[in-house]
């Protein structure tokens, strides 16, 4: 090839650079429809769910389709409707256009305009002239103004709704109850078209004589079809403890039912526990006297200086810091099993499986993949653990989670002579 035909074919590859097309190019020439449009019919009321759709077409071919880049609204709360893109196709003017579409619910929880950021969005397309395009484009949420629905003006709480509903059991109930004896709770609420954290718990409750239990909130959410159905169950274990009369107080649930526009009511009755046995015993003032015995004063003095003597010679001892050591090795362990637990109840999924670590620190070396191998239903707890953490996957059950720490404590009697676990933060590669 001679210098003047290479040269040409060069100008030639830099031109055709220069003219390639590029997704916002293909946009301005009609080529490719991207926007986002909102389905729901105004007015959009507060904390109820407000549908939009990112809505991408061309009569092109999708080669590695479409996605909406993560993103996040402050002040709200957004779902996708799917985990995949909705495919149609239109005929325009004789072509077939295709497009695939992105559906989400934003349920926004302060009234006003509401501000949101413009979602960054892919699309990848083959051309006739230069084949694979992609690359991305921002499309902004039309504008919103969040209104305050009718009614709960005067409320300090409530939540919106398609439907919602509670079933109240109670089990171990007696017409007259015995010192020792246990009553259960059972509440199960069920509510369409928000999720299950929309629902107030129920509240805790204070009655001397009697002793609570709150068991961990079960909550779990699905789609019905394309609408989102939550349900929170929670049980609350009550122990008698002293004779008496015990009412447990009402109380009342309001809510926003979308359907119908209007506000309503659930109303929880009083309950009463009849208990035959003692009452709580009442704490009776101590009597002044003008007893001014000087004997039990010198005891008291001899107590505190003999005591004094006594720990400031153990001080000096090795056996008194290694009980300091144990003491305070103790005191963490309480405090990190306290921390997993309530990370557990919150599903911090990351935390707990860092606290994990910690737990298993002075034991062999482990993957999490094969620290509960021995126990299938607890290693697929773990992998769900992990999945949620460093995934897009649903978080296990608390219940199922806490049961991680009691096994890694099992382990410990087993494992006193090796290496520190090693519980992989990341999914293995």
């Amino acid at each position: 090839m001679s210098y003047f035909s290479k040269l040409f074919f060069l100008i030639l590859v830099i031109a055709q650079v220069a003219q390639a097309e590029t997704i916002e190019e293909l946009i301005s020439a009609g080529e490719i429809e991207a926007e986002i449009v909102v389905k729901s019919a105004v007015p959009h009321y507060q904390k109820a769910p407000i549908e939009f759709t990112v809505k991408v077409g061309t009569p092109k071919e999708f080669k590695n389709g479409t996605r909406v880049r993560n993103f996040s609204i402050p002040g709200t709360f957004v779902r996708p409707t799917s985990k995949f893109a909705f495919n149609s196709t239109k005929v325009i003017n004789g072509i077939t256009w295709k497009y695939q579409s992105w559906s989400f619910e934003l349920f926004a929880e302060r009234t006003g305009p509401l501000k949101t950021p413009a979602l960054s969005t892919f699309i990848s397309i083959t051309t006739e002239s230069h084949g694979l395009v992609e690359g991305e484009t921002k499309l902004q949420i039309p504008p919103l103004e969040i209104s305050t629905p009718p009614g709960t003006e005067g409320l300090t709480s409530w939540f919106a709704a398609k439907e919602f509903s509670v079933e109240e059991t109670w089990e171990g109930e007696l017409k007259k109850h015995e010192l020792g004896d246990a009553i259960t709770r059972i509440r199960r609420f069920t509510i369409k078209g928000a999720a299950a954290m929309a629902i107030p718990s129920s509240p805790k409750i204070d009655l001397e004589g009697l002793q609570m239990y709150y068991a961990p909130a079960n909550v779990n959410d699905k789609l019905v079809g394309s609408s989102l159905q939550g349900i929170r169950e929670e049980r609350v274990v009550f122990t008698v403890k002293a004779g008496g009369t015990y009412t447990i107080p009402a109380h009342h649930i309001d809510w926003f039912n979308l359907k119908t526009k209007a506000v309503e009511r659930i109303n929880f009755s009083p309950r009463t526990i009849e208990v035959s046995g003692p009452p709580v015993a009442k704490t009776t003032p101590k009597s002044d006297s003008n007893d001014k015995n000087i004997l039990p004063w010198i005891l008291a003095i001899l107590g505190v200086v003999f005591s004094y003597l006594l720990l400031r010679w153990l001080s000096q001892t090795t056996a008194y810091h290694k009980l300091l050591t144990f003491i305070d090795h103790r005191k963490q362990k309480r405090r990190a099993k306290t921390a997993f637990m309530q990370a557990a109840m919150k599903r911090d999924s990351r935390q707990c499986i860092e606290l994990l670590y910690q737990h298993m620190s002075e034991q062999a070396e482990w993957q999490i993949s094969t620290a509960f191998s021995t126990d299938p239903q607890l290693n697929a707890v773990a992998n769900a653990l992990m999945a949620h953490a460093y995934g897009n996957e649903p978080a296990p059950k608390v219940s199922e989670v806490q049961r991680l720490w009691e096994f890694c404590r099992d382990l410990q009697g087993e494992q006193k002579n090796q290496n520190p676990l090693q519980l992989n933060p990341k999914k293995s590669q």
